[in-house]
C-alpha cells in the first residue's frame, strides 16, 4: 500500500475516566494513532511511525487493520508500553497522571517533560521511518522532544507538506530562535490552547496569535478544544474562526491529534488552509463521540460530508 501521510508520534495504552464518571481502561491509544486516524476519515492512506511497546490492548492490530492504518512503522521495543491516564471534568479540562513506579504518581495538567516512564526516554530518529514512508505526500510531527523534531524535520525535506504540534514544555522552554528554526519548514503549525499558553501566559488568544506569528513564517492554527480553531492564513493574512462540530462528547482523548491528521489531509488533497482545517474539525467530532478509537471506525462519508458543509456554512 502506497503511504500519503505519516503520523509520527507516540503508540499508548491510554485509560480514560470520563466527565461522567465512566472509566474505561487500557484501550490503544497515542498521537500518532489517532493522526493516522483523522487522515483515513477523508480516505488517505496512512501509516503510523511510533514505539511499539510490549502489553498494548489485546486486538489493537485489527483495530489498526480495520481503521486501514498501515503498521510497518511501528518500532517493536522490549519495554513496557507507555499508559496514559486522563481524567476530565465537566467543563473538558483535563488532568493526566505522571508515571512512577508503584502507579501512584502525581496528577498534572500535562506531562513533564521526562516523566521517568522507559519507554519515554525513548527517542525517535530518522532511521526508524520505512523507506517506503519516504514517499509519502505528507507527515505530521506529533508531540515529540524539541530535538527530536528538528531532527526528524531535517529527514523530510522530500516530503510535500509537514505539520508539527509541540508538547507544552517545547513551548515553554525553547527560545524564539529555536521555535523559528523548528517551524521554517512547516505548511502548518498547529499548537493547543494549553500549548500556547505555556508559551504566552496570561493574554487572550488573539494576542497569542500576534505573538505566535512573529515567530512562524507559516499558517498557524491554535487548536481550542469545544471552541474549535482559530486560523491564520498566512497566504492572505486573514484569520477565521473555525467552529467545532456539536456532538455528543464521551472521551475527548485524542481530538487534537485526529483534527491534526484531518488538516494534513485536507493540505494533501489540495484545499486551502480554512478548508483543511475544516477536515480537521470533523475528524476530531468523530473521535469524541466514543472511548478509543471506535467514534473514528464508525465514520460515515455521508454524515463525514454533511458535518463538513455545517462547518463550512458558520466560519466567521
Amino acid at each position: 500500500m502506497t503511504i500519503d501521510v505519516m503520523a509520527i508520534g507516540g503508540c499508548t495504552v491510554d485509560v480514560v475516566h470520563a466527565a461522567d464518571g465512566t472509566t474505561r481502561g487500557r484501550q490503544l491509544g497515542g498521537s500518532a494513532i489517532y493522526a493516522a486516524a483523522g487522515a483515513r476519515i477523508w480516505g488517505l492512506n496512512s501509516g503510523v511511525v511510533a514505539f511499539r511497546g510490549m502489553g498494548l490492548p489485546e486486538g489493537w492490530d485489527g483495530l489498526l487493520t480495520a481503521l486501514g492504518i498501515d503498521m510497518d512503522g511501528l518500532v517493536p521495543v522490549d519495554l513496557p508500553a507507555a499508559v496514559s491516564e486522563f481524567f476530565y471534568d465537566a467543563g473538558g479540562a483535563r488532568m493526566e497522571r505522571t508515571w512512577s513506579a508503584d502507579g501512584g504518581g502525581p496528577v498534572a495538567s500535562h506531562l513533564p517533560a521526562d516523566t521517568g516512564e522507559p519507554i519515554r526516554r525513548l527517542r525517535l530518529a530518522p532511521d526508524h521511518i520505512p523507506e517506503r514512508y519516504r514517499g509519502a505526500r505528507g507527515a505530521h510531527l506529533a508531540p515529540l522532544h524539541f530535538p527530536v523534531q528538528r531532527a526528524l524535520l531535517g529527514a523530510l525535506g522530500r516530503i510535500g507538506v509537514i505539520t508539527l504540534d509541540p508538547y507544552p514544555h517545547v513551548m515553554a522552554d525553547c527560545t524564539d530562535e529555536d521555535l523559528k528554526t523548528l517551524l521554517a519548514p512547516l505548511w502548518a503549525f498547529m499548537p493547543s490552547v494549553e500549548e500556547v499558553r505555556a508559551k504566552f501566559p496570561d493574554i487572550p488568544m488573539e494576542k497569542a496569535l500576534d505573538r505566535l506569528l512573529a515567530l512562524s513564517p507559516v499558517t498557524t492554527i491554535i487548536k481550542q478544544g469545544k471552541e474549535g480553531s482559530l486560523v491564520y492564513d498566512r497566504q492572505t493574512g486573514r484569520r477565521w474562526a473555525v467552529p467545532a462540530v456539536p456532538v455528543t462528547v464521551k472521551d475527548p482523548t485524542g481530538a487534537g491529534d485526529a483534527f491534526c491528521g484531518g488538516v494534513q489531509a485536507g493540505l494533501i488533497e489540495g484545499r486551502d488552509i480554512v478548508h483543511a482545517a475544516v477536515c480537521g474539525t470533523v475528524s476530531a467530532s468523530f473521535a469524541v463521540e466514543d472511548f478509543c478509537l471506535d467514534g473514528m471506525r464508525a465514520a460515515d462519508p455521508t454524515e463525514r460530508d454533511r458535518r463538513y458543509r455545517w462547518v463550512l456554512e458558520r466560519i466567521q
